[in-house]
């Protein structure tokens, strides 16, 4: 009786260990040629930041970039800018890189992993790059649709829309 378990126990895992590793190196779908590419939506005038928040435009404001790779890959970027009175500029940008999926009219954003980077001017000490922890690496489902450019009818533009008004906004394409 005791060998049987032992063998049921074995057997079990094995199929449990097989199908978490058949679905954790399955590869995304591809995604639609139109959509492959760097778009990005501001809320202020200026340039957008770098990777280490250089090159911003003063004041207060923000931006997302949004990478779109064909064969799935994804990194979204979400910049803030708030010019406070009396202390300064406080700046943060979070980023986050995994693989996205377009199923009909949602665009699906998996988060694999991320990091959160701060400039504050008030307080110095909450200046610095910190991990992501997996907790706050939820998978974001945005509704999308490309729509002609009212600036140039030859281009189009990604427009987004967020239930969680985060990253909602006509995103045109950046070089």
């Amino acid at each position: 009786m005791l060998t049987r378990v032992l063998v049921l126990a074995v057997l079990t895992m094995g199929l449990t260990m097989g199908l978490a590793l058949s679905a954790a190196s399955e590869k995304p779908a591809k995604l639609p040629p139109a959509l492959i590419g760097k778009w990005g939506f501001a809320v202020a005038t200026g340039d957008y930041c770098g990777p280490n928040l250089s090159n911003c435009a003063p004041g207060s404001g923000g931006g997302v970039s949004l990478v779109l790779k064909e064969d799935g890959g994804a990194e979204l970027e979400v910049f803030e800018s708030a010019l406070v009175d009396g202390c300064g500029s406080i700046r943060t940008m979070t980023t986050q890189r995994g693989f996205a999926e377009v199923k009909g009219a949602k665009l699906i954003f998996r988060p694999a992993s991320g990091a959160y980077s701060a400039v504050n001017g008030c307080r110095p000490d909450l200046t610095g790059v910190w991990r992501l922890p997996a907790s706050d690496l939820k998978p974001i489902s945005v509704g999308w649709r490309l729509e002609p450019d009212p600036m140039s009818h030859a281009r189009k533009l990604l427009r987004i829309s967020d239930p969680q008004g985060q990253i909602s906004g006509d995103y045109s394409r950046r070089p």
